[in-house]
């Protein structure tokens, strides 16, 4: 596991990783600022104290601390919710380099990624929401929130590279027959993902990782294809 990891690290000096970095830093750079100077010019124009002076001042500077720290909370989702969009690019990369051999992958409807995507997107969401009472456990929600994400990212990245190759329904087939090894992966990615910096290029090293995980645990061909 470790090796893949590092060879996905590696693989970092290849322009097709270096360009979705790239699309995805400028993307979200591009979003947050339109987005900030879009509530800014909004707000600015509504007057909160009729008499102005120094409180309508003041109220000014605290909008305008609070939109900064929006965008720098923001802009690491950003980043990643736009490079996600290219991560196809990445597994494609990956096979190039070290899989040369493999079979054509199969043409995806964008109904059915779509389809999967949204699945993730709300078991996620739901899940996160219900594990928030833990907070006031303090270890406790730490053990859940690795245990329930590596769960959830081993899934939602296991599928991104199979789905290339397999139908919806063989992909979950196969992920259920690996799933207690593709946790101990996930509770990895999940710890990348909560690492300032390096969780803007976590998508990216978690792909390509799972590339050269699924073809070591031998889930990543068809037989047909063998």
């Amino acid at each position: 596991m470790i090796n893949d990891f590092m060879k996905s690290v590696a693989q970092f000096s290849d322009p097709r990783f270096r360009k979705v970095v790239l699309i995805g830093v400028a993307g979200a750079l591009a979003t947050i600022v339109g987005l900030w100077l879009l509530i800014w010019f909004g707000l600015s124009s509504i007057t909160f104290f009729a008499d102005g002076g120094w409180l309508e001042s003041a109220a000014d500077w605290i909008l305008g601390i609070g939109l900064a720290v929006l965008v720098v909370l923001l802009f690491p989702a950003a980043t990643v919710l736009i490079s996600s969009l290219l991560l196809d690019q990445i597994a494609d990369a990956v096979e190039d380099k070290h899989y040369p051999t493999l079979p054509e992958t199969r043409p995806q409807p964008i109904s059915e990624a779509l389809i999967s995507g949204l699945k993730f997107a709300a078991t996620a969401l739901a899940l996160n929401i219900l594990i928030l009472p833990l907070l006031l456990a303090g270890p406790v929600y730490v053990i859940a929130f690795y245990g329930m994400n590596g769960y959830l990212l081993s899934r939602e990245y296991f599928e991104l590279v199979a789905i290339r190759r397999y139908d919806a329904r063989t992909v979950e087939a196969i992920r259920k027959s690996r799933q207690k090894k593709l946790w101990l992966a996930g509770v990895g990615l999940t710890f990348l993902m909560t690492i300032p910096l390096v969780n803007l290029v976590a998508p990216i090293i978690a792909t390509a990782f799972m590339v050269h995980y699924s073809v070591r645990l031998g889930t990543y061909v068809p037989e047909t294809a063998v």
